[in-house]
């Protein structure tokens, strides 16, 4: 990252330096509340974090339960709620753009571990997007995974949005390599379906929450937010951690 005006040069680089960098060649982004990336850590564990609906720009989801995690983190916010049918700013501006630019930052960090991690509309490029490009941890918070149903969060927002990707039933029937946990509120009958209907997709396991949609914010209130986050970065079981809440 260039300090003086807050840019990253991202292009091919040593392997060694990839702790300064990610690598995609001849590539200028502007750090801003579409793209943030926090590379301090030896670790070798990227975590890719997709913001959620009505999230104001400049805004890191999740960032203060995670800024005691050890890992280094991608935090990426599309600024509109369309379900990243648009892209990033700075970085892609389609949903096939987008997985496009994430194979290349995974290509990058080839000897870490990758996970994916949203809430609500961040769920669904951590689903989609996660297992196409072969992630190997996903955490999927009242996920949808075909847009536009009746009752939906997204029918009421992609009405003008071309939809490129509305569908993840064939990602997610081909998974092979990605181990998902989905977090549901059972309060929220349309997520509680949409949960039980991802649960007959391979390596997907559900757990239930006594909540509605606020998965997240449900558990940042009882105060388990923060360790079931380090759980799943860290590879353990997030059960034990969110049992009986």
């Amino acid at each position: 990252m260039d300090a003086g005006n807050g840019r990253w040069v991202l292009q091919r680089i040593d392997p060694g330096m990839l702790q300064e960098l990610i690598g995609i060649e001849s590539i200028f982004i502007q750090n801003s509340g579409h793209v943030i990336f926090e590379p301090n850590s030896d670790r070798k564990t990227l975590l890719i974090v997709f913001a959620y609906i009505d999230q104001k720009l400049g805004t890191r989801s999740h960032s203060s339960f995670l800024r005691h995690v050890d890992c280094k983190k991608l935090f990426l916010n599309p600024g509109r709620n369309e379900w990243y049918q648009t892209g990033v700013p700075g970085v892609a501006s389609s949903y096939s753009g987008l997985i496009a630019f994430l194979r290349d930052v995974k290509a990058d960090f080839a000897d870490h571990e990758i996970l994916c991690l949203g809430h609500s509309m961040g769920a669904f490029p951590a689903l989609g997007i996660g297992v196409a490009i072969g992630a190997d941890r996903i955490l999927a918070s009242a996920p949808e995974y075909i847009l536009n149903l009746p009752g939906s969060l997204s029918v009421r927002h992609l009405k003008e949005t071309r939809v490129e990707c509305g569908d993840l039933t064939p990602v997610l029937s081909a998974n092979a390599s990605s181990s998902i946990t989905i977090l549901v509120g059972r309060q929220n009958a349309f997520d509680m379906e949409a949960a039980s209907r991802l649960g007959r997709f391979p390596q997907t396991d559900v757990i239930e929450l006594e909540t509605g949609h606020n998965t997240f914010p449900y558990l940042k209130d009882v105060g388990r937010l923060g360790a079931a986050l380090e759980a799943f970065v860290e590879g353990r079981n997030i059960r034990p951690v969110v049992a009986g809440v």
